[in-house]
């Protein structure tokens, strides 16, 4: 505890009146003869103890009473931080994080929220002496605040270009920054102001920020200020997704996109529209209730392949920074498959799927395949794919298995077919690599054209189901179902998200559907020739599994190309070219590039972009990825004093958190120089010394120690 008018302290000499009238009152009264009172010599010894008992009582009262005013009269205050000591002439390291993200462009009573920030920081820079140093960050990356410890006149300054932007949020990478630069200040008075509008999305980060040992750092205070809780209600454009993934030239595609009331009333009449090249091609009419989520589904037809870019538009929303969203999809040229064979004829049929292939080449369609045989395959060369079918192989080398996972973690697909002589100990090993299941029997007789079972009815709801009949909307599949003579019982994974696309009459899975990664594996319980059904004399056969490879080739090379603002961008490209430039907004960057086995590995922090169309660069070759905000800065839930201790979790002193739109300037001025010098408790010490007074008075009137009985 400290004293801002330490001389009011010689006020403690005032605690010896009580003592030396207490003192004064104990001289003996000189004994005077005086016969008619003798019967006083009657008084009990007991009275006369109970006398002196209140005596001490009220001098010890008096005493304290005296002694806690004069306390109060120095204006005793608590030090910012447990250990550290503070004097109101002594310079300060004061550290100031500014809460600049786009949900301070909100508008409250007394204007822009990121304007009062900066009035609170102006008031927190006057509030301090000449020599004190301040330095100002804020937690969306700007080039306003990177002069580190500034005057106060230089740092007033600054403030003028600090404004509210729509980019990634680095709250705790900022926060700890600020931290360990304080840590190195040779001040011995330490603050760090955090200035926000409390959104519990934003500040929640600080919980996992680790500060190092405390035991070995300065001690700092850490004072949150909270602006005013601004009431407004948000509609926002949350994320947009891609129904289908077998992307083609002619072939229709489905963008599903979902918004979202974050706000606490209900909106109506407001306007969301799918913009292409500048012109409006979609639009529907919203209303939602306050937490409430829709999904609007928007269908392009893409005329060419490379990349199509667009923007998702909201109107009538009052917030306008969480109104659009960008995005590319990538239209790839070709797909290229790699079938690998067994290495020897085992069967006396013939596989039906490099026919089918065959014929999709040469009707033109995305798909451009090689075929080799087992034993050609050089380690990690189906890399170069986007596609593979492992067709008939006995069994899967256990060397492959590391870069398998690896192919389909990262994008990859894989199509199994089962050889008739397979080894199911092997199979399943592999599909253990992607908890997929395992075969546990084989059920009928290969090449005995005897029918074991049917294949089931065909559903739609699958990307490799829908759109394969031509047929009206509510109009039922009819097709010449396949007889199946022999197959391999496949039993799924308990704990896993498997699929099963096609199935048996009798339920048995023949095709299923293994999410991994960033890729999947595709599972089929059938070989590819007539031994094991009439399936591959079926017409549906060729454009079903035509389908399967293309689905399961789509991932790595099309789809949605999107990056999110608060992460580093980091992008793998099939390219051999290391000069590469990033453009964004009219802006180019220069990222570090690393030679990988699948191409390039694009690295760029990006913290100073902003939502738009990234252009990557290389040659003559352009890539296109829509970059856009966290869904987490709509959320405008506020945090109150519990959770904000809570996140801290007692890393460092955090005093109570100022409220700034509840307090008069003088009040906060108050609260501002409290929070640098400490917590004046001198009114505390005020109601101390009126209850030791009341205690007094109580005592002289209720303890009757004079009274006889």
């Amino acid at each position: 505890m400290n004293f801002l008018n330490p001389l009011f302290l010689l006020g403690l000499l005032a605690v010896a009146l009580p003592v030396i009238i207490h003192l004064i009152n104990l001289k003996r009264p000189q004994k005077v003869a005086f016969s008619t009172l003798s019967f006083f010599n009657e008084l009990r010894k007991s009275t006369i103890r109970r006398i002196r008992i209140k005596q001490y009582l009220l001098l010890a009262l008096r005493t304290l009473a005296v002694l806690f005013l004069a306390l109060a009269l120095a204006r005793p205050f608590l030090p910012p931080t447990i250990t550290g000591s503070a004097s109101s002439d002594e310079p300060r390291s004061v550290a100031i994080l500014i809460d600049n993200s786009a949900s301070m462009s909100r508008v409250g009573t007394d204007g822009p929220l990121i304007e009062q920030a900066k009035d609170v920081v102006g008031r927190i820079i006057r509030n301090g002496n000449s020599d004190d140093k301040f330095l100002l960050k804020t937690t969306n990356i700007t080039d306003a605040t990177n002069a580190g410890f500034v005057s106060g006149n230089r740092a007033i300054a600054q403030l003028d270009n600090i404004t509210s932007v729509n980019r990634g949020h680095y709250t705790a990478d900022q926060f700890k920054e600020v931290y360990e630069q304080l840590k190195d200040t040779p001040e011995g008075q330490s603050v760090l102001y955090v200035i926000s509008d409390g959104q519990v999305s934003q500040l929640s980060s600080l919980e996992d920020v680790d500060l190092g040992d405390e035991s070995e750092a300065k001690s700092i205070s850490v004072q949150l200020i909270q602006l005013e809780e601004v009431q407004q209600q948000n509609v926002a454009v949350k994320s947009v997704s891609l129904e289908s993934q077998l992307l083609s030239p002619g072939s229709p595609i489905t963008l599903s996109v979902k918004v979202e009331n974050t706000g606490n009333t209900a909106v109506a009449n407001q306007f969301l529209s799918l913009e292409l090249g500048g012109e409006m091609t979609g639009q529907y009419e919203t209303s939602l209730e306050p937490g409430e989520t829709k999904d609007f589904l928007f269908e392009l037809v893409p005329e060419e392949v490379g990349y199509l870019s667009g923007q998702i538009l909201l109107e009538g929303d009052e917030v306008g920074f969480d109104n659009t969203r960008h995005f590319v999809v990538h239209i790839p040229q070709q797909r290229s498959i790699l079938l690998v064979n067994n290495s020897q004829e085992s069967s006396s049929f013939t596989s039906y799927i490099a026919p089918a292939l065959e014929a999709a080449r040469q009707t033109n369609a995305r798909i451009l395949f090689e075929e080799k045989q087992m034993n050609n395959i050089e380690q990690g060369e189906w890399s170069e794919y986007d596609g593979l079918i492992l067709n008939g192989l006995t069994s899967i080398p256990s060397y492959w298995h590391r870069g398998l996972r690896e192919y389909v973690q990262g994008g990859g697909g894989i199509l199994f077919f089962p050889s008739e002589q397979g080894e199911i100990a092997s199979y399943n090993q592999f599909f253990s690599l992607f908890n997929a299941g395992q075969f546990d029997n084989v059920i009928g007789e290969y090449g005995s054209f005897e029918t074991v079972t049917k294949m089931g009815e065909l559903e739609e709801g699958h990307p490799v189901l829908d759109g394969i009949f031509n047929k009206e909307k509510d109009e039922d599949i009819r097709v010449d179902l396949p007889s199946i003579f022999y197959y391999y019982h496949y039993e799924p994974a308990s704990n896993s998200n498997s699929l099963t696309l096609l199935e048996a009459a009798n339920d048995d899975v023949l095709l299923a559907e293994h999410p991994f990664g960033e890729g999947m594996l595709l599972t089929s319980t059938l070989g590819a020739d007539p031994g094991w059904s009439n399936f591959p004399v079926n017409p549906l056969f060729a454009p079903m599994y035509y389908r399967t490879i293309l689905y399961a080739s789509s991932p790595e090379r099309g789809g949605l190309q999107q990056h999110q603002l608060g992460n580093t961008f980091e992008w793998v490209e099939p390219i051999s070219e290391t000069d590469i430039t990033l453009t964004i907004n009219g802006t180019d960057y220069k990222p570090e590039v690393e030679r990988q086995v699948d191409g390039m590995k694009i690295v760029y922090e990006g913290r100073g972009w902003e939502p738009g169309i990234l252009e990557i660069s290389a040659e003559d070759q352009k890539i296109k990825v829509s970059v856009n905000q966290d869904i987490m800065e709509s959320y405008f839930d506020t945090l109150d004093e519990e959770q904000w201790q809570n996140i801290m979790d007692e890393k460092v002193y955090t005093p109570d958190m100022i409220a700034a739109n509840d307090l008069s300037n003088d009040k906060l001025d108050e609260q501002l120089r409290s929070s640098v010098f400490g917590k004046e408790i001198w009114n505390w010490f005020i109601w101390v010394a009126l209850l030791f007074l009341v205690t007094e008075t109580l005592v002289t009137r209720l303890f009757k120690a004079e009274s006889t009985s």
